[in-house]
């Protein structure tokens, strides 16, 4: 191949242009409905699928591209300058009669005899391209007969192996290629597809590199524009990975109508992922919020001052956008990912409700998942949606549907630890790209919400014995760590899903007696704002009861806070409904004692 012909134009045009002398059919698939950056005149242009390809095969001397659709019908490539009429006579000589097709909704029957000229032609040098190929018959129908007529004849051409020598800008035979467009290679027949003389041609999402010379490209075009138009261009290229370079462009436009300058451009970014052009996360609310974070987040979660203290660092660093800054890149995943471990009931998923409260100031922004719930292998359709051909098919997934609807928003995965293996791969891709396609093939992004991961791994294999009392948190912490990262790497094999985790894993502590009686006081004084705001009554605890009370729902604190409220709810709720309801209605009442009665269950004495 000569390097100066095709130098600087996208890997898959290339390909293309390298193996013209000993391939006579390809199979493009992937990215085809994209834009490509192509080198002219020093510089690039942003052009389509078939652009791109015609100015390679022009380059080696071809005089035409014949292009087939269902939607289009037959025409010619290039049209409509000097250029085009020289293609169109070319096209007419090679096709003769049939050269009326062109124009019309010429049928896969009418287009058999057509490949075969262009591919037994050893005049004018053409090539042909069939679009829509994929969309040609209706999913699980067999291929029409005029198509697969067709697709017949186009392996019979490769059998066939003729090449032809054309003009002098290349001096090997070069074949009259036939190119198949495609979403993917399988919705072709599996013999079409491999063989001597056929080749698959993937087109990719475009590298960083391309995304670059994209946005040298379209930077120029937003309002105020900075002197800085070079970094301006790098940030947009950083800040779209994974996008298209359609999708580039529809950046800028977005950004042009809302007239957002160049400096500001992952504004409009995130404003094309999410549908919003809101952020919540640079707004001045966020940022009163985090200032009395640490106290926010301790009058909800009690006896967690090293977990609440790591949540909040974290929760700022998302809220400047500091997350994945030691990459030198804008980060792609998520705004923040949090790895709450700890025994149960010490306060992990209301940890979870308050960091929801003090981001967005909703509790409608906590979006929950159970994830007991996903211990089967079938479990990732309920998150993502079920894939064609099953029953649910368009509906999408809990997970991608809730993230559509509110991409900014807490997504709490519960126990994480009990979810199928399957279902934490689709979690290392959440965490590494920020996104995920869903069972229709739509793309649902991440990269505005905080996951968090709560799981109860490891805290009844750790040993505290011999410790000391002031050594007891750092030495369970450090325990319960080791725990989990043995979990993943020996249990599951998923040492990378750690590895995205990275330094987020919060430990919590186990419940101490003094935290215990705080919650059960804190309890206790919500049963009696609820008897006041419900029943207009006001209820009266008496110091000696509270005590007395405390005493009891924090005998035994292995189910640690939920255990305590539990306790409660029996020792002191549940009979105090009963005697509320029984006496007669009043403004004010006293708990004179709590205990027994007669059948040994638990007994409110109101005065």
């Amino acid at each position: 191949m000569s390097a100066s012909r095709v130098d600087g134009f996208p890997l898959w045009l290339r390909d293309i242009d390298a193996v013209l002398p000993v391939t006579s059919m390809f199979v493009v698939h992937g990215a085809v409905r994209d834009v490509h950056a192509v080198p002219v005149e020093g510089s690039h242009v942003l052009v389509g699928t078939l652009e791109a390809l015609w100015r390679t095969l022009a380059r080696s001397g071809f005089d035409a591209l014949l292009v087939h659709s269902p939607v289009h019908g037959l025409r010619v490539y290039p049209h409509g300058d000097t250029a085009g009429t020289a293609a169109a006579r070319h096209v007419a000589e090679l096709l003769g009669d049939a050269a009326d097709l062109v124009g019309t909704q010429a049928t896969y029957d009418s287009m058999v005899g057509v490949l075969g000229a262009v591919t037994g032609s050893n005049a004018a040098r053409t090539a042909l391209v069939l679009d829509y190929v994929s969309q040609a018959a209706p999913a699980g129908e067999p291929v029409p007969d005029g198509l697969h007529a067709l697709m017949l004849g186009a392996l019979a051409a490769v059998h066939r192996g003729a090449a032809f020598k054309g003009p002098d800008t290349r001096s090997t035979a070069l074949h009259h290629p036939v190119f198949w467009f495609v979403d993917r290679p399988a919705d072709l027949p599996s013999w079409l597809v491999a063989g001597d003389g056929i080749r698959q041609v993937p087109i990719p999402n475009p590298d960083l590199d391309s995304r670059r010379v994209a946005a040298g490209l379209l930077v120029a075009s937003l309002p105020d524009p900075t002197l800085e138009a070079e970094a301006t261009a790098s940030l947009f290229a950083a800040s779209t990975e994974g996008m298209s370079l359609h999708a580039m462009i529809e950046v800028i436009q977005l950004a042009r109508d809302a007239r957002v300058p160049a400096a500001q451009i992952d504004d409009a970014v995130r404003a094309y992922r999410v549908g919003l052009t809101e952020n919540p996360w640079a707004g001045a609310y966020l940022r009163e919020q985090l200032v009395h974070g640490r106290e926010r987040l301790t009058a909800q979660v009690k006896g967690q001052s090293r977990a609440v203290q790591r949540t909040l660092d974290i929760l700022v660093r998302s809220a400047l956008g500091l997350t994945s800054a030691h990459q030198g890149r804008t980060g792609s995943g998520p705004r923040g990912v949090l790895f709450f471990a700890g025994p149960t009931g010490v306060g992990k998923t209301e940890m979870a409700k308050a960091v929801t409260r003090l981001v967005f100031g909703d509790d409608r922004a906590l979006i929950r998942f159970d994830m007991s719930e996903f211990a089967s292998e079938h479990a990732e359709a309920r998150l993502l949606g079920s894939p064609p051909g099953y029953v649910g098919h368009g509906a999408g997934g809990e997970l991608t549907n809730a993230v559509r609807r509110r991409p900014f928003a807490v997504l709490l995965f519960d126990e994480i630890e009990k979810a199928h293996p399957r279902i934490l791969d689709k979690f290392l891709q959440v965490l590494s790209d920020g996104r995920l396609t869903d069972g229709s093939g739509a793309t649902v992004h991440f990269s505005e919400a905080v996951i968090i991961f709560t799981s109860n791994l490891g805290a009844q294999d750790v040993d505290l014995t011999g410790v000391d009392d002031a050594d007891r948190e750092v030495t369970f912490e450090h325990q319960l760590r080791d725990s989990v990262e043995r979990h993943f790497t020996d249990v599951l094999g998923r040492p990378e899903l750690l590895g995205r985790i990275g330094d987020n894993i919060i430990v919590f502590s186990p419940l101490s007696p003094a935290v215990a009686a705080d919650i059960a006081r804190a309890d206790i004084a919500n049963v009696v704002e609820r008897v006041r705001s419900e029943l207009r009554v006001e209820l009266v605890v008496p110091d000696g009861v509270v005590a007395d009370l405390v005493a009891r729902v924090t005998a035994d604190l292995g189910k640690g806070g939920r255990g305590v409220g539990l306790a409660l709810e029996s020792a002191f709720v549940n009979p105090l409904a009963r005697a509320l309801f029984a006496n007669p209605r009043t403004d004010r009442v006293s708990v004179a004692s709590i205990g027994l009665d007669a059948d040994g269950s638990p007994e409110v004495v109101l005065r």
